[in-house]
């Protein structure tokens, strides 16, 4: 399956999206793998882009009052990371480690702001969700 089929028709993200936009979010992303406990994204790092889970799972880390790492949130197939960070041009708030061996596809940061910019509807669900993350008491994704 190509990236923008998966996308459409697996992230509800990008439902609506139309396909000029699609398209150059396709050409644009790139497939990683990341074996089961490798760190996707360290805390207080520049995002590249917003990472799409393609297959497997990842746990949201950050460091407690006795600067141990407790994972406060999983994500699954299908689910982002990454939105906050770039979305208000800041650093990941959280590390990002690969549970199991999971495939990650990246989509950079120009080609996702320029989506937002230009999808009115787009910029609303990536806000709903952001919105959705900070009012969740164990949620602090990147």
């Amino acid at each position: 399956m190509d990236a923008m089929t998966f996308l459409r028709e697996h992230v509800s993200l990008f439902s609506g999206v139309d396909d000029e936009n699609m398209i150059a979010l396709s050409r644009s992303s790139e497939l990683a793998n990341y074996k089961a406990g490798q760190t996707i994204l360290f805390k207080g790092t520049t995002v590249e882009g917003l990472h799409v889970v393609v297959n497997g799972e990842v746990g949201v880390y950050v460091k407690a009052t006795n600067k141990a790492m407790v994972r406060v949130s999983e994500l699954g197939s299908c689910e982002v990371f990454g939105e906050m960070s770039i979305v208000e041009m800041g650093t990941a708030g959280a590390t990002i480690k690969a549970e199991t061996d999971t495939l990650v596809l990246m989509i950079p940061q120009e080609a996702f702001r320029h989506v937002l910019q230009q999808d009115e509807a787009f910029a609303v669900r990536v806000n709903m969700l952001i919105t959705s993350r900070r009012s969740a008491p164990t949620s602090v994704p990147a």
